[in-house]
């Protein structure tokens, strides 16, 4: 948990510079940059307990079709990938592989969006989120995409046992709840949760396969932050995660600002 080093994989030694100076001006992480897939897996053997993520160029000199991205995967270490070119077949070779992020390089003279993600993915190395569905094909699905966000993920098979895990874990800070459930739905939990937690609290994502409209309205209505049609995209399951968390940080930042200062 307490790995702050970022690995930047690049083999262009002036990208790689432009992006390390910007990451050192933005941010407190401590930056490591490596050009080849051969200092990769030194770099990763030496600090494998340093580095909490890694932003790899896709088309290295000696890995020209990703394979040191398959570094960091089999370490079980993020990986924002960038890639000079994109189509549906590498998008679905990126979310098979459960890569965080990626980015195209054309795109990245502005690099806050690269920049964000990565603050993000270590920020969310503290999270733990409540998955609620009575599926559990679904929930197991829901969990392993928060653990590519770095995100912990407890489990409940409907609103009954996720009030329980509630009450046992004080610390959740997110919870993804389905609605159609046995004993208590989706939007009774959220009516449930919103009794105890303040939107600036807890954040809460509903989601269902029944479509938006009249649903999207209920959830939202009731205290929920955001909602989600099944089958969703992994990059917009993503998103919204993210961008809720980011929305609670800036809640909680905004309110600590408003505290009078200790006497």
């Amino acid at each position: 948990m307490n790995a702050n080093t970022l690995l930047i994989v690049e083999d262009s030694f002036v990208q790689a510079k432009i992006i390390r100076k910007q990451f050192e001006a933005l941010t407190n992480f401590n930056i490591l940059v490596s050009h080849s897939m051969a200092e990769t897996q030194e770099a990763v053997e030496q600090y494998r307990n340093q580095i909490f993520a890694a932003v790899v160029d896709r088309n290295l000199p000696d890995a020209p079709d990703g394979e040191a991205v398959d570094i960091f995967l089999a370490n079980k270490l993020p990986c924002v990938v960038l890639t000079a070119s994109f189509d549906e077949n590498l998008r679905q070779n990126f979310i098979e592989k459960r890569v965080a992020d990626y980015f195209l390089k054309g795109s990245i003279d502005d690099l806050d969006p690269l920049i964000a993600c990565i603050e993000r993915l270590h920020a969310n190395r503290k999270v733990k989120a409540l998955v609620v569905d009575d599926c559990a094909t679904q929930r197991g699905i829901v969990k392993r995409l928060l653990s590519v966000q770095c995100i912990t993920a407890l489990q409940a098979c409907d609103g009954a046992e996720a009030l329980e895990v509630i009450n046992s874990e004080p610390d959740i800070r997110l919870v993804i709840t389905d609605f159609e459930m046995p004993r208590l739905n989706g939007i009774e939990l959220v009516q449930e949760i919103r009794a105890r937690f303040r939107l600036s609290s807890m954040g809460i994502i509903g989601v269902s396969s029944l479509g938006s409209g009249t649903l999207t309205a209920k959830f939202l209505k009731y205290g929920a932050n955001d909602f989600l049609t099944k089958p969703f995209e992994a990059e917009e399951f993503y998103w919204r995660v993210n961008q809720t968390l980011n929305i609670l940080d800036a809640m909680e930042e905004l309110k600590s600002l408003r505290r009078p200062p200790a006497s």
